[in-house]
């Protein structure tokens, strides 16, 4: 079972274009909670670069947890 996959260069078309790839893209979020965009417009190069940021960004925070002092739980 594959993700849903919209070409987002559907959007430019016609307004029937446009009403057809809204729809699907909704049934996507509905169905699946997620897609996959294409032809977004978005250079590969920054994909990459956000990716990089990201998981950096989970590595710092992974170790914060793991250096991080259990919260002591209060009594009320």
């Amino acid at each position: 079972m594959a993700i849903p996959v919209f070409d987002f260069s559907k959007l430019d078309g016609d307004s029937k274009a446009k009403a057809e790839a809204l729809a699907e893209i909704a049934n996507g979020c509905e169905e699946w909670g997620f897609f996959q965009l294409v032809n977004h417009g978005i250079p590969v190069e920054l994909l990459e670069r956000v990716k990089k940021v990201c998981s950096e960004s989970y590595k710092e925070r992974e170790q914060d947890f793991k250096r991080s002092e259990p919260v002591p739980s209060s009594t009320v």
